[in-house]
């Protein structure tokens, strides 16, 4: 079975689909090792294939239309191009082509059914239209139609009529909903709760929301403007249980990531990574406290140092649940080459203490930036000034010494350089709000 509840594939199974099909695995063998079978995966393909993806090297200037050995088209452009349009060099009338039809590849009708693994496509590319197997879209394609499979209603007019005529005079009555489905529910084909639902959605028409007793006494919950619903994913794998059956060595190595916010409301953060062996505690400048944000600023970092350094110092991370982490799939994807660059492990649910050494070294970040402060004025250069001071301040646990001081002589001089962290003396090192204007 798959390693999701319900049968169904998780992200963590349709990352191992992308990756397997560049390795060009059959999908027999994709299959087993998912404990799905093979007609599972080859459906999974057909179904949620793209075009396009980021994670895929593509010729971009080829001309792909079927039509293209007999077309005689010329400035469909609009340019004033005399060039005969199946010869340009940039192949824009695959985009503005009146009459374009994407050539077929005869193999994608085959397993695997994409093109993950053809090395027909390097060089000047092949002349069909790409199919690409990307992991991380497929997931979201599948999440959407699961969303927009349960959108509507799920009775025939006849069912709805016949509740509209049973529930319709009762509530004109002053009965309320409830005593209606106490009394009658045999005879109704939804639950009390969809029928709330139904009205909210302006089914029944003749039936609103001021006719319901309950309904009025209610108000619809607050959410901000710009508030999405975050994408949950599956843990499995990657709970506290996974990262304490690491070896010793692994779990002392691990880097703890959290997240520091400003005032209710603000969209800025703090991304802090704290490394266990030496106390050291990055921190890094988010726009905005969502999954995206969290994802870029790990880019970062790993454009700095490269993916060798970067899988050496973050090989194995520890974080909570907030909804900012659990996009592991962004966190993981190397954005330097096609394969992963860590390991991302969570803590149970309300234990974020199994993460102690980062909260604890908050604790000294909160005597720069104190609870409750506005993040407003925040900007990477003052952050930088912060995170130099918070990790020059010596530790009794270390003889002394400051995190940054045993930092230097393992993290990459280039990541310190790229984010402006220096040194500070002992003597000069303050660790009050003074030290930034907020």
């Amino acid at each position: 079975m798959p390693r999701s509840k319900n049968g169904q594939l998780t992200q963590g199974d349709r990352m191992a689909i992308e990756q397997q099909l560049k390795d060009c695995r059959p999908l027999p063998e994709i299959a087993r090792g998912l404990g799905v079978a093979p007609s599972t995966v080859a459906r999974e393909i057909k179904r949620n294939g793209v075009s396009s993806s980021p994670s895929f090297l593509s010729v971009e200037t080829r001309n792909i239309c079927l039509r293209r050995e007999a077309c005689s088209k010329r400035d469909v452009c609009g340019k004033g191009c005399l060039m005969p349009c199946p010869t340009c060099r940039t192949s824009m009338c695959n985009k503005v082509c009146p009459d374009f039809l994407p050539d077929q590849c005869p193999w994608l009708a085959k397993p695997p059914f994409a093109c993950n693994g053809c090395n027909r496509r390097y060089g000047m590319g092949c002349g069909y239209e790409y199919r690409f197997y990307d992991g991380r879209m497929a997931h979201e394609h599948a999440q959407k139609r699961k969303v927009e499979s349960r959108e509507g209603i799920d009775v025939t007019p006849e069912e709805l009529e016949a509740m509209r005529s049973i529930v319709g005079p009762l509530i004109k009555k002053g009965q309320s909903p409830e005593v209606i489905w106490a009394t009658r529910a045999g005879e109704l084909p939804v639950s009390l709760s969809t029928f709330y639902r139904y009205v909210e959605m302006g089914v029944f028409g003749d039936i609103i929301g001021l006719d319901l007793p309950k309904k009025v006494r209610f108000k619809p919950r607050r959410r901000r403007a710009d508030e999405t619903p975050v994408p949950r994913h599956d843990l499995e794998g990657r709970a506290y249980k996974d990262f304490e059956a690491l070896p010793d060595d692994k779990r002392m190595d691990a880097v703890e990531m959290d997240c520091m916010v400003g005032r209710r409301g603000e969209a800025r953060a703090i991304l802090t990574l704290l490394f266990r062996r030496f106390g050291f505690q990055l921190m890094l400048f988010l726009p905005k406290h969502n999954q995206e944000e969290v994802g870029k600023a790990l880019d970062m970092v790993e454009r700095l140092i490269g993916l060798r350094e970067f899988k050496r110092l973050f090989g194995v991370i520890l974080t909570d649940r907030g909804s900012e982490f659990l996009d592991y799939g962004a966190i993981e994807k190397s954005c330097t080459s096609r394969g992963s660059r860590c390991r991302v492990y969570y803590c149970d649910p309300m234990k974020s203490g199994q993460k102690g050494g980062c909260e604890k070294n908050h604790v000294e970040l909160r005597k720069v930036i104190p609870k409750g402060s506005s993040f407003a004025k925040l900007t990477p250069a003052k952050l930088s000034v912060v995170c130099s001071h918070v990790n020059s301040y010596g530790r009794p646990q270390f003889g002394g010494a400051s995190p940054l001081q045993l930092a230097s002589q393992v993290v990459p001089a280039e990541l310190l350089d790229g984010l402006s962290i220096g040194l500070v003396p002992a003597e000069e090192v303050m660790m009050k709000p003074g030290l930034i204007e907020l």
